[in-house]
């Protein structure tokens, strides 16, 4: 699971490992399996990794180029995180620059990631729909899944803009995207 972020401390962790990056688009992902930092130019992708200390120091490692032409990184296969380590990403695919990926320690992640947000039944309804299908099709959808009503389904839009997680149009905010990833 992906979230979205604009914690100062992701950003400050961002522009050590990659100073010259200017996007906004920048994720974490909390990850308890082995992480596979091989980086291959193909077709015009490819993830450049740095491994970062979370406690602010300048200490860093940057995985080397790999090709059919380098040797190969013995390992960069199957990367263990450890807590205070992190794994940070600048992808590119097809020559698009896709953002940073940071991938953290379960046990970094209450301070990197932001609070989980508790959310009523039909406010998981009108997140997940809105997440998930084009405009026309959200509350067509979710009435036929759910059997929400028009007069829930638009109450609920307003809550959810008045918390901040949709925007007045209808739009699902960086928060409100976080708040319906794991539903």
């Amino acid at each position: 699971m992906r979230i979205f972020t604009t914690n100062s401390e992701v950003l400050a962790l961002t522009k050590r490992a990659f100073p010259d990056y200017t996007g906004k688009k920048i994720s974490i992902e909390v990850c308890s399996t082995p992480i596979d930092v091989r980086s291959y130019w193909d077709g015009g992708s490819r993830t450049y990794f740095k491994f970062m200390k979370l406690d602010g120091s300048a200490d860093s490692v940057t995985v080397p180029p790999q090709s059919a032409f380098d040797a190969k990184v013995q390992g960069a296969e199957a990367v263990n995180l450890v807590p205070g380590l992190a794994c940070v990403s600048h992808i590119y695919f097809c020559g698009e620059d896709l953002g940073i990926n940071i991938y953290i320690h379960p046990e970094n992640a209450p301070k990197l990631l932001p609070p989980k947000v508790d959310l009523t039944s039909d406010e998981k309804i009108v997140l997940k729909y809105t997440r998930s299908l084009k405009a026309h099709y959200r509350f067509e959808y979710a009435s036929r899944d759910t059997g929400i009503t028009f007069e829930c389904w638009e109450a609920t839009k307003k809550l959810l803009a008045s918390r901040k997680l949709m925007t007045t149009a209808g739009a699902l905010t960086l928060e409100g995207r976080n708040a319906a990833a794991p539903l």
